[in-house]
């Protein structure tokens, strides 16, 4: 019989519990030693790390890096489909197309529209055929992802 395990620790050898990034190394003017007669809190400042990241005021956070402001184009350096991703305006100004619908999905979705066409808020409310109750824009979202990849799914056109 064969035994499966994994391998054995060795307890003669200590890891350290966390290593520092070398970029925050790089970034300290000196290099810091830990001070066994400074409190935990000097430390920790020697080092440019926060003793207790919840007492942070308001004051002192960064702004969110991401804007609500679709026409935020962001940076020239990022890629298109990066831009895409964070809901920027692209370079191009086209916004990415949206991702295929799994099996499942298309089997919901070509039924709501087999029954009820264009009609978004009908689809909403049959709650019979759309179980998950999506709501208006997601149907939407969905029918426009339908349309789009009728013809183009393999698992479709292969039959």
């Amino acid at each position: 019989m064969v035994r499966v395990g994994l391998p054995k620790k060795n307890p003669k050898v200590l890891k350290p519990a966390f290593t520092i990034p070398p970029k925050l190394l790089q970034s300290l003017v000196e290099d810091p030693k830990w001070d066994e007669k400074g409190s935990i809190t000097q430390n920790y400042n020697s080092f440019g790390v926060v003793n207790d990241p919840n007492s942070l005021t308001d004051s002192l956070r960064a702004p969110p890096s991401v804007s609500d402001d679709p026409n935020d184009s962001g940076s020239d350096l990022e890629e298109d489909d990066l831009k895409s991703a964070l809901g920027k305006r692209r370079r191009d100004g086209k916004s990415a197309l949206p991702q295929p619908l799994t099996s499942i999905q298309r089997l919901y979705i070509s039924r709501l529209v087999e029954k009820y066409g264009a009609d978004f808020q009908r689809m909403m409310m049959d709650i019979k055929l759309n179980p998950m109750q999506h709501s208006v824009a997601t149907l939407e979202k969905l029918c426009m992802s339908y349309y789009i990849y009728k013809n183009k799914n393999p698992l479709i056109v292969g039959r």
